[in-house]
């Protein structure tokens, strides 16, 4: 019967939030936050159906972190340097056409990946098996001193072991894992924008342009956006 079927996929995802590691969680979100204020790059990938994941993930870091659908200009604060590889079609089937499969994300890598950047990982089974571009990206990052992120299921697969965090689905079952993969990607981009919105807001640049919007004196406004100038080009 359906609603049986219904009760228990509910049941098992249920148990999914129940057990999953909210250490490992925190830990992720810290690594992202870090990265942000070093503005360092994040680079994601994926395969099938995480591929999408990865897409989406890299979008809402770029923008939904710092600039939500209600808001309707621009927001002073910068979003994550993020990109998805397998968003990249004619490169990524270039690089397969060339060195195959397994090569493909670590061509993409070779020429994109820096020491303190972030290579974010998303894997049904954590890169095992059949996921060969995944292992091949994650010993190219090791090798260039960069953090390495996953999302897992399973057992977690290699990416449990070479990781710097791994969250892990606390289920053997592809639609649950890529299911709660959404769930666990927002929750980490809606921390994120709350931590990166404390974060500015407590800057002496951020509060200096909230007093530039609204003053009306030209006098006070030029002195302003001097000193916002001077802060700009130190950061720089």
């Amino acid at each position: 019967m359906s609603r049986e079927f219904i009760d228990q996929y509910l049941k098992e995802t249920e148990e999914i939030i129940r057990d999953v590691d909210r250490a490992e969680i925190e830990k992720f979100i810290n690594i992202l936050f870090d990265a942000w204020k070093n503005g360092r790059k994040i680079i994601t990938m994926g395969n099938g159906g995480s591929s999408s994941t990865a897409s989406h993930f890299a979008g809402d870091l770029l923008k939904t972190v710092v600039n939500e659908s209600s808001m309707k200009e621009i927001n002073d604060i910068k979003g994550f340097r993020a990109m998805c590889l397998n968003d990249n079609q004619p490169a990524l089937t270039a690089w397969i056409n060339d060195v195959g499969w397994d090569k493909a994300y670590s061509g993409f890598l070779n020429t994109l990946l820096e020491e303190r950047d972030i290579v974010l990982l998303i894997s049904v089974h954590g890169g095992s098996g059949w996921s060969g571009n995944l292992v091949h990206a994650m010993e190219l990052a090791k090798k260039r001193k960069a953090k390495i992120l996953g999302l897992a299921g399973f057992d977690g697969g290699k990416m449990k072991e070479m990781c710097d965090s791994c969250i892990v689905v606390p289920k053997n079952s592809t639609p649950h894992t890529e299911g709660f993969h959404g769930v666990i990607q927002h929750l980490i981009v809606f921390r994120l924008k709350e931590m990166i919105l404390e974060h500015a807001t407590g800057s002496k640049e951020y509060k200096l342009r909230e007093l530039l919007e609204e003053s009306s004196s030209e006098i006070l406004r030029k002195k302003l956006q001097e000193l916002i100038s001077v802060k700009t080009k130190a950061k720089n």
